[in-house]
């Protein structure tokens, strides 16, 4: 039997070609300034591995249909027995490729997978930890030093830079009585007004021009002294020495009434200052009255003044006491046969007086006066027993006429009036004043004195 004559067989399909993946397209050039990720080992990691290749291992390969299957082929990234998976076109830089469809889904239309979304690899690095306790110490010990440095600043600040208090209240009294010393402002000539009325009201009163008034100013000066502010910081007390001339015997001086105007002297100045907010003031009509005081002539001075005048300066008293002789008695004494010269010097032998304290208790005063004189009531008494004992004895005949009378009893009384011994006496002298701040002695005491001068 003839062997069977094998058919023919049908040609082999040809191999295909092995796939050969394109290479990916280089991604589009970012001319835009990049930020540099956190440094980390998983971002290092990935920065190592092409854009188009990260995140290929999550893509779950596509069946192809057995027709569509091919025998395995080296592919570079794929082992054997795996999908070939086409690489597509290269994605977009900094977004991760999505699944490619296979050939089979190409040939039948089959819509390509949805991309899954790319990570962000700027983003979705991995979170730092929070130190809440660590943030919370920081800010703590920054408060801290603000606090520390708030306190030191506004030590700094008062000690060194802000202005106190005490400097407040000085500036502010020392700008107040420098308008009293000037007497073109309204405070000087206020204040010498007041010094023209208070020396009015005095017995030696001696008219003074304005020219004696704004002298004397001249020679004052002021210097503020302390500052005390109280303890429920509302109130302070202001101090400030006024230096000056005495002001009745420097306008006497200045008018030619006396040769001494008298010693410097030093007078203390204090006003009460109140705070409203960080404002300190002095009431204006508190401040004037303390300005009077410390200037102008006290109380006492005022009363020694008169008692003073009353008395007269014990140098020039024999020239006065003869003017008031001359004036009063001139014509009883030229009947008696003296002169007023005789008798004053006669009576005014071993006259003195001096002036103890003055006691002021509102506006009653007392001053005690010691006066060394001799006694006019002794002095007549002495005389009429001498006259009438010469009477007794002399020869009516040898009187020839009534004024050789007179003239012998003037003799006998000019006799015993230098006979006569001065001797202490005290007086109390009392001054009231008045609703205009004068000054005036009590007509008692007056007649006190009288009596006590035997006048």
């Amino acid at each position: 039997m003839p062997e069977p004559v094998p058919a023919p067989s049908e040609p082999a399909p040809e191999a295909p070609a092995p796939f050969q993946p394109e290479p990916p397209a280089a991604p589009p050039v970012d001319n835009s300034p990049q930020v540099e990720p956190a440094s980390s080992p998983d971002a290092a990691a990935t920065q190592q591995v092409p854009a188009w290749q990260q995140g290929a291992s999550d893509v779950q390969p596509q069946p192809v249909p057995w027709s569509a299957q091919q025998p395995d082929a080296a592919v570079p990234g794929v082992s054997a027995g795996e999908t070939q998976v086409s690489p597509g076109p290269a994605p977009a830089s900094g977004a991760m490729p999505g699944p490619v469809p296979g050939p089979a889904d190409a040939q039948a239309g089959a819509p390509a997978a949805e991309a899954a979304p790319a990570p962000d690899l700027f983003n979705d690095q991995p979170k730092k930890k929070r130190s809440t306790g660590k943030t919370v110490g920081i800010v703590a010990a920054v408060l801290a030093v603000v606090a520390v440095l708030c306190v030191a600043g506004y030590f700094v600040y008062t000690t060194f830079f802000s202005t106190s208090p005490e400097e407040i209240i000085a500036a502010d009294l020392e700008e107040h009585l420098s308008f009293y010393e000037d007497p073109e402002t309204g405070e000087g000539d206020r204040l010498l007004s007041e010094a023209d009325s208070v020396l009015s009201g005095l017995g030696a009163y001696c008219y003074p021009d304005d020219e004696a008034y704004t002298s004397w100013l001249d020679e004052t000066s002021f210097e503020v002294g302390d500052i005390t502010i109280a303890e429920d910081g509302e109130t302070a007390t202001a101090t400030a020495t006024i230096t000056h001339m005495p002001l009745i015997s420097y306008v006497e001086e200045y008018m030619g009434e006396t040769d001494d105007a008298g010693e410097e002297q030093e007078s203390e100045l204090s006003v009460t200052y109140q705070r409203s907010g960080s404002e300190w003031s002095v009431d204006s009509i508190d401040l004037q009255q303390a300005v009077f005081d410390a200037y102008l002539p006290t109380d006492e001075e005022l009363i020694l003044s008169d008692v003073y005048w009353y008395f007269g300066d014990v140098d020039s008293i024999n020239d006065e006491f003869i003017l008031g002789l001359e004036a009063g008695a001139g014509s009883d004494l030229d009947q008696l046969g003296i002169t007023a010269e005789e008798f004053a010097e006669a009576f005014l032998d071993g006259f003195n007086y001096e002036v103890g304290d003055v006691t002021v208790d509102g506006d009653v005063a007392t001053v005690d006066v010691t006066i060394t004189s001799k006694s006019m009531d002794e002095i007549s008494t002495e005389f009429q027993n001498r006259f009438t004992e010469w009477a007794s004895t002399v020869d009516p005949s040898t009187i020839t006429s009534e004024d050789d009378l007179y003239k012998q009893g003037g003799q006998i009384f000019l006799e015993v009036t230098r006979e006569a011994e001065a001797a202490e006496r005290q007086v109390e002298l009392t001054f009231t004043q008045d609703s205009s701040g004068v000054w005036w002695m009590d007509t008692a005491s007056e007649d006190d004195l009288m009596g006590t001068m035997g006048v």
